[in-house]
Protein backbone atom coordinates (compact mmCIF):
# COMPACT_ATOMS: atom_id res chain seq x y z
CA UNK A 1 0.00 0.00 0.00
CA UNK A 2 1.25 3.65 -0.97
CA UNK A 3 2.18 5.88 1.95
CA UNK A 4 0.16 9.23 1.78
CA UNK A 5 3.48 10.70 1.05
CA UNK A 6 4.11 8.47 -2.33
CA UNK A 7 0.52 9.04 -3.29
CA UNK A 8 1.11 12.97 -3.34
CA UNK A 9 4.02 12.57 -5.29
CA UNK A 10 2.11 10.28 -7.75
CA UNK A 11 -0.13 13.11 -7.82
CA UNK A 12 2.11 15.65 -9.23
CA UNK A 13 3.84 13.64 -11.37
CA UNK A 14 0.78 12.94 -13.08
CA UNK A 15 -0.32 16.43 -14.18
CA UNK A 16 3.45 17.28 -14.85
CA UNK A 17 4.16 15.56 -18.21
CA UNK A 18 0.71 13.82 -19.62
CA UNK A 19 -1.15 17.38 -19.87
CA UNK A 20 -0.92 16.92 -23.54
CA UNK A 21 -0.81 13.29 -24.34
CA UNK A 22 -4.81 12.92 -24.05
CA UNK A 23 -4.58 15.25 -26.90
CA UNK A 24 -2.54 13.96 -29.06
CA UNK A 25 -4.06 10.67 -28.71
CA UNK A 26 -7.56 11.67 -29.52
CA UNK A 27 -6.44 13.70 -32.59
CA UNK A 28 -4.52 10.77 -33.81
CA UNK A 29 -6.86 8.32 -32.76
CA UNK A 30 -8.77 9.82 -36.09
CA UNK A 31 -7.51 7.25 -38.89
CA UNK A 32 -7.20 10.31 -41.66
CA UNK A 33 -4.86 12.67 -39.11
CA UNK A 34 -2.87 9.51 -38.29
CA UNK A 35 -2.56 8.60 -41.58
CA UNK A 36 -1.28 12.21 -42.89
CA UNK A 37 0.96 12.16 -40.04
CA UNK A 38 2.56 9.26 -41.40
CA UNK A 39 2.60 10.46 -44.83
CA UNK A 40 4.53 13.41 -43.44
CA UNK A 41 7.01 11.06 -41.25
CA UNK A 42 8.36 10.17 -44.68
CA UNK A 43 8.08 13.25 -46.56
CA UNK A 44 9.21 16.69 -45.71
CA UNK A 45 7.37 19.51 -46.64
CA UNK A 46 3.66 18.20 -47.78
CA UNK A 47 1.57 20.62 -49.58
CA UNK A 48 -2.22 20.79 -48.54
CA UNK A 49 -2.87 20.11 -52.27
CA UNK A 50 -0.25 17.05 -51.73
CA UNK A 51 -2.26 15.18 -48.88
CA UNK A 52 -5.70 15.84 -50.29
CA UNK A 53 -4.87 14.13 -53.41
CA UNK A 54 -3.35 11.35 -51.39
CA UNK A 55 -5.53 10.69 -49.44
CA UNK A 56 -8.63 11.47 -52.03
CA UNK A 57 -10.07 13.91 -50.09
CA UNK A 58 -10.81 17.76 -50.93
CA UNK A 59 -8.33 20.31 -50.39
CA UNK A 60 -10.65 21.67 -47.55
CA UNK A 61 -10.54 18.29 -45.48
CA UNK A 62 -6.92 18.26 -46.27
CA UNK A 63 -6.01 21.40 -44.15
CA UNK A 64 -9.27 21.29 -42.01
CA UNK A 65 -6.90 17.62 -40.94
CA UNK A 66 -3.74 19.45 -41.04
CA UNK A 67 -4.90 22.45 -38.44
CA UNK A 68 -5.95 20.04 -35.90
CA UNK A 69 -2.20 18.26 -35.91
CA UNK A 70 -0.62 21.96 -35.83
CA UNK A 71 -2.79 23.20 -33.19
CA UNK A 72 -1.09 20.78 -30.79
CA UNK A 73 2.22 21.08 -31.97
CA UNK A 74 2.78 17.86 -33.94
CA UNK A 75 3.64 19.43 -37.28
CA UNK A 76 4.77 23.34 -38.22
CA UNK A 77 3.09 25.29 -40.88
CA UNK A 78 5.47 26.68 -43.94
CA UNK A 79 4.55 29.27 -46.77
CA UNK A 80 5.81 28.85 -49.70
CA UNK A 81 4.50 31.64 -52.06
CA UNK A 82 0.76 30.49 -52.27
CA UNK A 83 1.31 26.91 -51.25
CA UNK A 84 1.00 26.16 -47.48
CA UNK A 85 3.17 22.75 -46.67
CA UNK A 86 3.41 20.97 -43.66
CA UNK A 87 6.18 18.79 -42.01
CA UNK A 88 6.72 17.30 -38.09
CA UNK A 89 7.53 19.65 -35.75
CA UNK A 90 10.54 17.95 -34.93
CA UNK A 91 11.07 20.33 -31.73
CA UNK A 92 8.33 19.22 -30.29
CA UNK A 93 9.01 15.82 -27.58
CA UNK A 94 5.55 14.64 -27.79
CA UNK A 95 6.37 14.18 -32.10
CA UNK A 96 9.95 12.79 -31.50
CA UNK A 97 8.13 10.48 -29.31
CA UNK A 98 5.72 9.40 -31.68
CA UNK A 99 7.95 9.12 -34.84
CA UNK A 100 10.28 7.35 -32.99
CA UNK A 101 7.89 4.49 -31.95
CA UNK A 102 6.16 4.81 -34.80
CA UNK A 103 9.27 4.14 -37.09
CA UNK A 104 10.34 0.99 -34.74
CA UNK A 105 7.01 -0.47 -35.65
CA UNK A 106 7.66 -0.91 -39.22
Amino acid sequence: MLTKRQTAEIKSNLGADATGFPLVFQALGDSGRFNIFRLLMEHHDICVTDVANVFDITVSAASQQLRVLERLGLVIKMRMGQMVCYEINRENPIAKQLVRLLKSRT
